[in-house]
């Protein structure tokens, strides 16, 4: 065997072996690309992370033919892309406040194209280490610009909280999954603060009143 042979097999080797141990369960921590979030500490990397189809190599001739223009789409490499089933895995249920696939409505066409709110992970970024990574509470305004209720019983009307652009007032009353089960608040002074609401954004525990009613699956394989 020529030392350039000698060199080609070992290099290829090296690589396998490599590529073995990161993705060898043993070394996740190796691998991960930071902390879990909040409720996520029990997970294994696998419940997320699943394997794309087809063996490595055929991954790359897929890719490879797509940027030669030969295929239409790529072909995701070793895991698939990370998307709403995943999530929904866990936290699937009927009554969800927002859930992911009503933004998919042609009326929300503009809060798509600026926070892209039909996916799990435009607010809840993985290995972010936080509960919620990107929402902003003004985020609101996206939807609700035209929101009048009648006979309205807070404090100071809905409506008025909108021509005042008082956006980060919504969170302060109300729980955008329904998560918790609630009674609104009327009286304005009486809300959430922002700065509650932010560190629970964070890693702080819940702000909202009342019982946890929708608890998510702590595992995927939890019946």
């Amino acid at each position: 065997m020529t030392a350039k042979a000698w060199g080609y097999f070992v290099g290829v080797g090296v690589s396998v072996a490599v590529i073995f141990i990161l993705l060898h369960q043993d070394f996740d921590d190796w691998n991960s690309s930071g902390p879990l979030n909040p409720g996520h500490e029990k997970l294994d990397c696998n419940e997320c992370h699943i394997s794309s189809d087809g063996t490595i190599r055929q991954q790359i001739q897929a890719n490879v033919r797509y940027l030669l223009g030969k295929r239409k789409m790529e072909n995701d490499f070793v895991f698939t892309k990370i998307a709403n089933k995943q999530c929904i895995a866990c936290h699937d249920r009927e009554d969800d406040h927002h859930p992911t696939y009503r933004f998919n409505e042609p009326k929300f066409k503009k809060a798509r194209e600026s926070i892209h709110p039909e996916l799990c992970i435009s607010c809840h970024q993985e290995h972010s280490g936080r509960r919620i990574s990107h929402f902003k509470v003004t985020d609101c305004k996206l939807c609700h610009k035209e929101t009048h209720i009648e006979d309205d019983s807070i404090s100071v009307p809905h409506h008025e909280l909108i021509k005042r652009k008082d956006w980060d007032t919504c969170m302060g009353c109300h729980d955008y999954h329904g998560n918790h089960d609630m009674k609104l608040e009327t009286d304005l002074k009486q809300r959430i603060k922002l700065k509650k609401i932010q560190s629970y954004f964070n890693t702080a525990p819940f702000p909202y009143s009342g019982e946890l009613i929708h608890k998510a699956k702590e595992s995927i394989y939890e019946k």
